[in-house]
């Protein structure tokens, strides 16, 4: 993806490669990987898995139980292009 950055002047132009963007939701005891906030904007890779977003984001794998791209149901070696809308909740317990 390119993106325009323009300097002081309209002589000054120049392009650059601006790495892809997703929105990650995280629910439950997982926002304690995101500060306390229901979701980040997390700069990827084209292809990036979603096993490699958590590893950036620090959330252990294990801790995951549903995972969601784009409100369609996915799993951890999932790939990512840029611009989708990640859900991740966790584990819960139950008796």
């Amino acid at each position: 993806m390119l993106e325009r950055v323009s300097g002081n002047n309209s002589d000054n132009e120049r392009f650059s490669l601006a790495m892809p963007k997703i929105q990650v939701n995280l629910y439950a005891m997982l926002r304690k990987y995101s500060g306390g906030k229901p979701s980040v904007e997390v700069e990827i890779e084209p292809g990036q898995t979603i096993r490699q977003v958590l590893e950036q984001l620090g959330v252990p794998p294990e801790q995951t139980r549903i995972i969601f791209i784009n409100n369609r149901a996915a799993g951890l070696s999932s790939e990512l292009q840029g611009n989708e809308q990640v859900g991740i909740f966790s584990a819960i317990g139950g008796g």
